[in-house]
């Protein structure tokens, strides 16, 4: 039966992933994993497939108005939900458990994705009728991919599995956790260190990695070392600025004129977009647009509106007068006219509806809202100002002040808000003012979740203040502690294994 594993694999690969039409190929017979792999084709399928489970990253889950977002915004107590099917009240009251919605697609959806990287790791070598560089880059994607497959896992589940080569047998599947140092040091951040050395084009504006994606994500990972759990130090945020500053210095990317250019989807893969999960609207929606609309309201070409992820009023009046951001359809909206399939010719909510509370605006695809109902804006893992910002908060806590560069980074940030120039150098004051862009700039993008992990800090916004992780009260009246660190291993994956052990507090 196994021998069968790869024929099918690329098949599928193909029907999810594949960039390019290869179907036109004379077929050589049945493929096996015994079979030689020489054709350009195959390989390029073979990593197409390392691509499929990103999915995850933006996925639609069981239940009405789902989405694998919503696990890392829900904790962050910054949140209100409209719609009861997607549980936000379980997480708002931080009672997470290991049935709730959402962990066990981002568990199983994470490691289906690194067995097809184990699984593309093991035969690409295998091709020597194409190029060595070809396979070398080929080979680079693929080790960015299981890292940050990885990189999210280590971050929401602690210590875990770890899973370095494909597996045949069942028995193989019965691993123990192994600790979050151990991650880190033996497969994210080796395999990003060779996905450096891949020779990769430094940027690709068809959604496949480039090197500024490595550079992006070997950034955010030497960041997140250098911080809780792992309190690498200085050494690993000298590490991330590295990173940070040789995509600064390519003068390869820019930050957007506008915030609206930001959720235009013809800039899907440009401009400030460094690395998205992809969509199209002939292949797969993204449905973010739906899920920050208000629920049922009327607004748009969608048959229901979710309102499932709807910021706190807390949050959005937190931000600094004259922010740019807060203003009217730019992060947020309060108003909008009604659809003309939802109301009668003549109404007054085809003219102004006054939506009565602030709902998102960045993720706003209006051309799907207005008429299509079919969004193909992509999802942003990484982009320009995320980097900006990692580079200032890297720089000023390797060199304990900040230098010019880092000071023109975080007012980049600034300027594009309206706001004016920040000019203090010490560490203590420069590095809140780094978190503050961080929180209101990348705000709903699963961002603030695992900064609140690795600063162990999180930001009071009635105070302006930033409160130690434990023992922060939310609006809710809800005192996270220790359990809340680390999401619970899903239920099925503790039945399938039991050398799993739970997280404490579950």
């Amino acid at each position: 039966m196994k021998k069968y594993i790869l024929a099918s694999f690329i098949i599928s690969s193909f029907i999810l992933s594949s960039c390019n039409d290869f179907l036109d190929d004379k077929p050589t017979g049945t493929m096996t994993t015994d079979s030689e792999l020489s054709s350009k084709e195959t390989a390029e399928a073979i990593v197409n497939s390392v691509y499929v489970n990103s999915n995850i990253f933006t996925q639609s889950t069981p239940g009405w108005g789902c989405n694998s977002i919503l696990l890392l915004e829900y904790m962050t107590g910054k949140t209100v939900s409209e719609n009861s099917q997607a549980n936000h009240k379980e997480f708002q009251d931080l009672l997470v458990s290991e049935k709730s919605l959402y962990i066990e697609d981002w568990w199983r959806e994470c490691y289906s994705g690194i067995a097809k990287c184990n699984l593309a790791l093991q035969k690409l070598p295998e091709y020597t009728k194409i190029s060595q560089s070809l396979v070398n880059q080929y080979m680079g994607e693929t080790r960015f991919m299981r890292a940050l497959y990885y990189f999210y896992l280590v971050r929401i589940f602690g210590d875990l599995p770890k899973i370095k080569t494909l597996q045949t047998q069942i028995g193989e599947l019965m691993v123990f956790r192994s600790p979050i140092k151990e991650i880190y040091d033996e497969i994210i951040i080796p395999d990003l260190l060779d996905a450096e050395k891949s020779g990769l084009p430094f940027t690709n504006n068809t959604g496949r990695v480039s090197m500024a994606a490595v550079k992006s994500l070997l950034a955010d990972v030497y960041l997140t070392y250098a911080g809780f759990p792992i309190k690498g130090g200085t050494q690993y945020y000298a590490e991330s600025a590295k990173r940070s500053l040789e995509l600064i210095e390519s003068n390869k990317f820019k930050l957007f004129e506008t915030y609206e250019d930001l959720h235009t989807p013809a800039n899907n893969n440009i401009g400030e977009n460094i690395f998205q999960v992809q969509f199209a609207i002939d292949k797969r929606h993204s449905d973010v647009s739906r899920l920050c609309l208000p629920s049922r309201s009327g607004v748009s070409a969608y048959d229901l509106e979710y309102g499932s992820l709807i910021p706190t009023d807390e949050f959005v009046k937190s931000y600094a007068p004259g922010d740019k951001r807060a203003e009217e359809k730019q992060f947020f909206f309060r108003t909008y006219k009604g659809h003309p399939t939802k109301f009668s010719p003549g109404a007054p909510e085809l003219e102004f509806m006054d939506l009565k509370g602030y709902y998102i605006y960045k993720f706003h695809d209006k051309e799907a809202v207005d008429k299509t109902a079919k969004s193909n804006l992509n999802w942003t893992i990484y982009r320009y100002a995320d980097v900006l910002l990692m580079y200032a908060e890297a720089q000023v806590n390797a060199d304990n002040q900040a230098n010019q560069t880092a000071i023109d980074a975080l007012n980049q940030i600034r300027y594009r808000a309206n706001l004016q120039p920040f000019t203090k150098v010490d560490k203590t004051s420069f590095e809140k003012e780094v978190w503050d862009q961080r929180y209101f700039e990348l705000c709903y993008e699963n961002k603030n979740w695992f900064d609140m992990l690795r600063t162990r800090m999180i930001r009071n916004d009635k105070s302006g203040l930033y409160d130690p992780f434990v023992g922060h009260t939310t609006i809710f009246g809800k005192i996270y502690t220790e359990t809340q660190l680390l999401f619970p291993i899903p239920l099925s994956e503790m039945q399938a294994n039991p050398n799993l052990k739970q997280n404490n507090g579950y």
